[in-house]
């Protein structure tokens, strides 16, 4: 397996075969091995998007059918408590550590010229 076959086998999973770049696309049309895995991609995901129209929907009542019937150790659970000020405070911080590093980063560079 060559290098470039091996790039096309790490890619089409991640970015599928539209999201290639054109030496990997190149490479997958002149590449046997790699134009059939191109295939069996492009038909996993058309059968995917095919499984997403026939979603149903559960029973009106289902949830609490089964609750009811596992007696009373089942216990409902509150819906959960959107609170988005930690994950925000994590952004900020993150933000800020990206900042200062891209400042340390430019004088770096700056003084090394």
């Amino acid at each position: 397996m060559s290098i470039m076959c091996r790039a096309v086998h790490i890619a089409l999973p991640t970015v599928g075969e539209s999201g290639l770049t054109a030496p990997l696309a190149g490479h997958v049309d002149s590449c046997v091995p790699c134009r059939a895995e191109a295939i069996r991609y492009r038909t996993m995901y058309r059968e995917l998007d095919g499984l997403a129209l026939e979603a149903q929907r559960a029973p009106a009542g289902l949830a609490s059918g089964v609750l009811e019937s596992l007696g009373p150790v089942a216990v409902v659970s509150e819906p959960a408590r959107r609170d988005n000020r930690v994950p925000i405070a994590a952004v900020a911080v993150v933000a800020t550590a990206a900042a200062g590093t891209a400042v340390l980063l430019r004088l770096y560079r700056q003084r090394a010229a």
